[in-house]
């Protein structure tokens, strides 16, 4: 019974043994495994940290043909502004010259040609420090300061008022100027961020677009609406209308004519010289506006009488004369 029992725990003994064995050889081979495993996913890794790296280089190559090529463009653009500019002074100056030697032929005398002293060699424009502009949706020119030191160009607006037209975005708003007030409108652009000098926060303007004249050069610039009504000047040109068109001479002024009877908005300044010498820089154009109105707009005449459309107060003589003719039938 004994020799029995032996043999058993022997048998158990050796069964859990080789038990342990195979157990061992399996263990090995999903370790060998894993660490092949291991080795590929490795190798991968390493492939798409080269690949990332490639798309980077090849990203960073795209950006910088992009900047290349958007240069090259702005340049083109530039080259082309210049020639378009070029072009049109040549125009003019060869018309005015022409203008000039016409009338000088039926005076008798001859006049020299020379080069045009408000445009440089390169065909772009010279503005003074200060220079009249004229603003189609005012109607009027005004006196602008040029400004290298502005980014964005601006005009003085009060009472803006917000309104859609065609399903855009528009801005009605006052100029305040010359003891005159010019409602005006412009459709909206953009939105300026503009930072004051003496505080850290900034201010959100907005940004329309105005028709403008110089010269005989005429386009559409962009302006932001500020209260500029205790300002100098109503007008501000800033480097985005400046810039590829012109240069700064700052030791001349208002280089350029302006039309005559057209309303003028003078800076702050030369407005209330003028005034107090009595002096109406809008004589012409406000009588104008009178002999165009008469007949439509009624004016109180010296004598008293109501002048006007309105043919019983037009003319009380006549009409005195007719009712006594039909009082004496």
């Amino acid at each position: 019974m004994l020799n029995l029992l032996k043999i058993v725990v022997l048998s158990s003994c050796i069964t859990a043994f080789s038990v342990n064995a195979a157990d061992t050889e399996t263990l090995d081979k999903t370790n060998n495994r894993l660490t092949e495993i291991s080795g590929v996913m490795q190798s991968i890794n390493e492939e798409l940290n080269s690949q990332r790296s490639n798309i980077r280089a090849l990203k960073s190559r795209i950006d910088a043909d992009q900047k290349e090529d958007k240069a090259f463009r702005n340049s083109v653009l530039r080259e082309l502004r210049q020639l378009r500019r070029q072009n049109e002074t040549l125009t003019y100056t060869l018309m005015k010259d022409k203008n000039k030697a016409s009338a000088s032929n039926k005076e008798g005398t001859v006049i020299s040609q020379g080069s045009s002293s408000n445009s440089t060699p390169d065909g772009k424009m010279i503005f003074g420090e200060d220079e009249f502009i004229y603003v189609k949706e005012a109607n009027a020119y005004i006196d602008a300061r040029i400004d290298t030191g502005a980014a964005v160009s601006s005009i003085s607006a009060t009472d803006i008022t917000e309104f859609e037209r065609n399903g855009k975005k528009w801005y009605r708003f006052t100029l305040a100027a010359n003891d005159r007030f010019i409602e005006m409108e412009a459709p909206h652009v953009r939105y300026s961020e503009i930072r004051q000098s003496s505080k850290d926060t900034t201010t959100k303007r907005p940004v329309v677009s105005l028709n403008v004249k110089i010269g005989d050069y005429s386009t559409s610039s962009e302006f932001t609406l500020t209260d500029r009504s205790k300002m100098q000047y109503s007008l501000l040109i800033g480097r985005t209308f400046i810039q590829d068109i012109a240069v700064v001479d700052v030791s001349r002024q208002h280089i350029f004519e302006r039309e005559n009877n057209v309303l003028v908005l003078l800076n702050r300044d030369a407005y209330n010289a003028a005034k107090d010498k009595g002096i109406n820089p809008n004589a012409e154009y406000d009588k104008q506006n009178i002999n165009e109105s008469a007949g439509k707009i009624a004016y109180p005449a010296d004598n008293g009488a109501n002048l006007g459309d309105d043919a019983e107060k037009a003319l009380p003589p006549v009409i005195d004369k007719l009712n006594t003719a039909q009082k004496e039938k």
